[in-house]
């Protein structure tokens, strides 16, 4: 099996509410999924997260691009924190609320440098265009994706695990 459904208090799909004190305010979704640092379960681990997050109001384009953040954060976790060795856990954590989705991608291999992340811009407008520009950069191109497709994405560190924090607001449902 290429990951592992948690079901204990470490993980698992939980649902609840959130309260304001004078009532609820929205709902609360959560997922937890465990896969072995191995790039051929990165479409899987991406692909759930859409899969969580489907009929939450997105609409295909904005699926598709939550599931590249997801794909370019679980690759990134892989290649640079567990040097492509198979046998480590990546653990995805999903969960919406009211007002935002949340997308942790967690490793404890090499710690994530939180100053290149910040430092680490948005979009590829800075960077030489024509053939030459994805030579330009070796590294961070993943992160700039992600950058320019979520309104968050920073690096949480707990104990020997980090993770990469992506947020996006919810969408206001269509009618």
């Amino acid at each position: 099996m290429n990951s592992r459904h948690r079901d204990d208090e470490a993980g698992g799909v939980h649902a609840g509410a959130v309260s304001d004190g004078a009532g609820i305010v929205g709902a609360v979704a959560a997922d937890v999924r465990v896969f072995e640092s191995r790039l051929d379960v990165v479409h899987e681990a991406a692909a759930h997260v859409r899969a969580f997050c489907d009929g939450l109001g997105w609409s295909e384009v904005e699926l598709s691009q939550i599931e590249l953040c997801v794909y370019e954060a679980f690759v990134n976790a892989v290649e640079h924190a567990y040097r492509n060795q198979p046998g480590h856990e990546v653990r995805v954590m999903t969960e919406v609320d009211a007002e935002f989705l949340r997308v942790r991608v967690c490793q404890r291999g090499v710690p994530l440098d939180a100053a290149r992340v910040a430092a680490t811009p948005a979009g590829f407008d800075d960077l030489p265009s024509g053939l030459d520009a994805l030579d330009c950069e070796p590294r961070g191109r993943g992160i700039r994706i992600i950058k320019s497709i979520m309104s968050g994405c920073e690096v949480e560190s707990h104990g020997d695990s980090a993770c990469l924090l992506m947020t996006k607001p919810r969408v206001v449902q269509r009618s």
